[in-house]
């Protein structure tokens, strides 16, 4: 594997990208959604519900300024587990050139690039030497607290998470660190 700072790339000067989000999973999503809400001041942007009209939720997306989402929580039969770390990065043009090196890095690949239904990002989801799974994220939209939330169901939930594609990766949803 070659250096992360080869020739043509050089150091970072941390100007084009910066820590994004984490995508928590846990045993109670709609649970740990009402403790951000209440405790820690943040809202939901966009969230996954067994039916329109129900109060549970089985995956939420929750900010607490005007990103998209500074946490997401994922609902699974585990409980404090990660899902993800994602970088944010400048433009879908940063991210494609994400993808060039992870590409010639051999950096192993899990999803993308791709944009997501939910969040309306552009993405790339990659595994670091230790296991972890990042994702390299550009886009979405500007939330606000008093803009309705997005509410999705599982029959849309291919759709939410893989636009393009709109299948799900089982992998996806089943592998934490």
């Amino acid at each position: 594997m070659r250096s992360f700072t080869s020739p043509g790339r050089g150091p970072s000067t941390g100007s084009d990208h910066c820590s994004d989000h984490a995508l928590l999973v846990c045993q109670d999503p709609t649970l740990s959604e009402r403790f951000f809400k209440e405790v820690l001041d943040f809202y939901p942007t966009e969230r996954v519900q067994p039916e329109l009209e129900s109060e549970q939720c089985m995956a939420t997306w929750l900010s607490a300024g005007q990103k998209i989402h500074d946490i997401a929580i994922l609902g699974g039969p585990v409980q404090g587990k990660l899902h993800h770390f994602a970088f944010q990065l400048e433009d879908w043009s940063k991210v494609l050139r994400a993808a060039d090196i992870i590409s010639m890095d051999d950096i192993s690949l899990d999803i993308g690039p791709t944009r997501h239904g939910i969040t309306r990002g552009e993405t790339i989801y990659f595994f670091d030497p230790a296991g972890n799974r990042n994702e390299v994220f550009a886009g979405g939209y500007r939330a606000y607290p008093d803009r309705p939330c997005v509410v999705w169901t599982p029959d849309q939930l291919a759709k939410g998470i893989f636009y393009h594609d709109r299948v799900l990766n089982e992998a996806f949803t089943t592998v934490w660190t």
